[in-house]
């Protein structure tokens, strides 16, 4: 089996790389061709004709520019030849698999806006391999190849097997037991600097209990809200690029705005549950005066928001597979849904808000602050993965590179922690 990688370098450079190391991983070095290896003294205008007669499969990669550096060609080149037109008009007519992988925001290109040569292009199916999903759709593009040309691994003898097996071990040979306690050592840690930060005349009264429910309160609050948003999203990236279908319509925007909203929504309301007396005022649907049941209610109907929003995430990929009527009514069902959940959001929303308790005298700019800087973590988070996907491998473990990381996520936590201590935490019901 051969397979030919066609890719416009202007756009898709570093994705090509990316796809070239995992095709060979799995296939072998001589089973993938890219356009680096023709040799010097070749006319490349043959040699990659000679390649595509000789491929099984063609993986063609569809970037952001795609459709912009191809009608800029069209327009300005003249009697020029575009290289990757050429290649997958090629393809075409030898007829030969094609294998599309979109790896940015853009969508399969209409047939309508493509040149006539390559329109079949848009006929095949295509794999969405847009950050952070990019290598599980990597692997779903290797299994329908093997599949599709029923390619399978060479025999391996069970000697060779052991050799090549490489041992599982945690990260710095330490047992994840061990790690467990040092994490709750951090927490506890955390929770004695909270305290301290707040009011130090208070921390020799303060027990280990204590500061560890402050840390604990710190890091889950600022967990769900600052990685509640990159969690949704990978959450649903994830599952549309193993479903092949893209992240950027409707249906997927919808899936991350519900998702991280209702994470957004459990750090708010795991905070606020821990002040004194506080109770959620949901908006138009409790009366003044609410007694224990109507709170069991509420807590069933809260749960079943949260499920209903996983549930649509995972479920609205599979109802696509569907054919016929049950395709058709499952589809209803997911938008019905989907929107449902959009203003059960924000009726939470605005319950929480209208339940937040008032300061007094307390500063806002602490609370303010720390609510608006935690959403900076999903932002650091996806930059980082989107600026390792940019990189080739060996540049990714560069010293620098890895400084600068870990040196902009202590200033995160140090900021967060200054502004958790001033802020939320002396609304706590602790004491302080």
């Amino acid at each position: 089996m051969k397979l030919f990688i066609s890719y416009r370098r202007n756009d898709s450079t570093h994705a090509a790389a990316r796809v070239r190391m995992c095709l060979e991983q799995k296939f072998g070095a001589e089973a993938v061709f890219i356009d680096r290896e023709i040799p010097a003294g070749q006319r490349w205008e043959d040699y990659l004709e000679e390649m595509l007669q000789k491929c099984d499969g063609v993986v063609v990669l569809v970037g952001d520019e795609f459709m912009r550096l191809l009608t800029k060609h069209l327009t300005e080149g003249g009697d020029k030849t575009d290289p990757l037109v050429w290649e997958i008009a090629t393809a075409i007519k030898l007829k030969r698999a094609i294998y599309p992988v979109l790896f940015g925001a853009i969508d399969m290109p209409d047939p309508a806006l493509l040149p006539e040569s390559i329109r079949g292009l848009a006929g095949f199916q295509a794999v969405f391999a847009r950050e952070p999903a990019f290598d599980s759709a990597v692997d779903v593009l290797i299994k329908s190849i093997a599949a599709n040309h029923q390619w399978s691994p060479p025999a391996t003898t069970h000697a060779a097997a052991a050799a090549t097996a490489t041992p599982t071990a945690s990260p710095l040979g330490m047992s994840w037991p061990l790690w467990a306690l040092l994490g709750l050592a951090a927490v506890w840690g955390l929770g004695r600097l909270v305290i301290w930060l707040a009011d130090p005349a208070s921390v020799p009264q303060r027990g280990a209990e204590s500061a560890f429910w402050h840390g604990l309160r710190y890091v889950l609050a600022t967990m769900l809200w600052g990685l509640g948003p990159y969690l949704a999203y990978w959450l649903v990236a994830e599952l549309r690029a193993r479903a092949r279908l893209p992240i950027f319509n409707l249906h997927g925007l919808l899936s991350v705005f519900n998702v991280g909203g209702m994470l957004v929504a459990g750090g708010t309301f795991l905070l606020l549950s821990t002040l004194p007396g506080w109770r959620l005022q949901p908006w138009l649907v409790f009366p003044e005066q609410p007694l224990a049941r109507h709170y069991v209610v509420l807590s069933l109907a809260l749960l079943a928001i949260v499920l209903a929003a996983v549930a649509v995430a995972v479920w609205e990929p599979r109802v696509r597979s569907l054919a016929g009527r049950q395709r058709v009514w499952g589809m209803r069902v997911v938008n019905g849904t989907s929107g449902l959940l959009v203003l059960c959001g924000l009726w939470f929303a605005v319950s929480l808000a209208h339940s937040v308790p008032r300061l007094g005298a307390a500063d806002p700019v602490p609370v303010v602050g720390y609510l608006m800087l935690c959403p900076a973590l999903s932002v650091l988070t996806a930059g980082w993965q989107f600026g390792q996907a940019q990189l080739g491998p060996r540049d990714r473990q560069r010293w620098q590179i890895v400084a600068l990381l870990w040196l902009v996520l202590a200033l995160y936590a140090a900021c967060t922690l200054a502004l958790f201590a001033y802020g939320p935490t002396r609304l706590l019901a602790s004491g302080i």
